[in-house]
């Protein structure tokens, strides 16, 4: 379902089209790179010395700094897409609840979801990219620092589960829209996607566990 379905119907235009396109690629990307950071993250299970040298290495090639500031440019260019068909006004979004109440529809929960989950990753991983770009290289103990005594143990418990569900819903709803989910394989491709955001909730909660455990000597 579209998220605009809630608003009063409007032309699309072929600028709609195209803005559909870079919300549909920035987001893949994102998907992608948290993906991705997740694995690199996840390195600290088989100790501190194995993030760590992993991140030496991507700081000796600019990786870090680099690939930190482009994430940061694509994650403001899809929230700001994202955000036009975002209901933001309070009658808009009493209208969007009302409906999805009424309509008792699975696609229509999944966009309430994925809009109450966006709320939550725009202001958190706002925060996330900005104190991560500020204090490069990445580095086990550092990380163990922010999580023990920072606060962010509590805010991860709020959102990993989110960004996973954004994640998976986003990806879900881009291969309904564009056609690459039919009614033959979506029972198919909704289990699959289930696994894959039971995966996704696991690894992360279990990196985010051993850097609540890291001893900090």
């Amino acid at each position: 379902m579209e998220t605009d379905c809630i608003a009063p119907a409007r032309p699309r235009s072929r600028a709609d089209g195209w803005l559909d396109w870079v919300q549909m690629a920035t987001g893949a990307a994102l998907a992608l790179f948290a993906c991705m950071h997740m694995i690199f993250l996840s390195s600290v299970l088989f100790g501190a010395g194995a993030l760590n040298g992993m991140s030496a290495v991507m700081d000796a090639l600019h990786l870090e700094t680099v690939g930190g500031v482009l994430i940061a440019i694509v994650f403001c260019v899809h929230a700001t897409v994202a955000a036009r068909k975002i209901p933001f006004k309070a009658a808009q979004a009493a209208t969007a609840w009302r409906h999805a109440r009424l309509l008792h529809h699975p696609e229509t929960w999944a966009w309430v979801a994925q809009v109450v989950t966006a709320f939550i990753l725009a202001v958190f991983i706002t925060i996330h990219i900005w104190t991560g770009l500020t204090d490069l290289p990445v580095q086990a103990l550092k990380s163990a620092v922010r999580v023990q005594h920072g606060g962010w143990f509590g805010v991860f418990l709020l959102v990993l589960p989110a960004l996973a569900l954004h994640l998976v819903i986003g990806a879900w709803r881009a291969g309904v829209k564009w056609g690459l989910i039919t009614r033959e394989n979506r029972a198919d491709i909704t289990r699959k996607g289930l696994y894959l955001l039971g995966g996704f909730l696991c690894l992360s909660l279990l990196t985010l566990l051993r850097f609540r455990l890291l001893p900090l000597e």
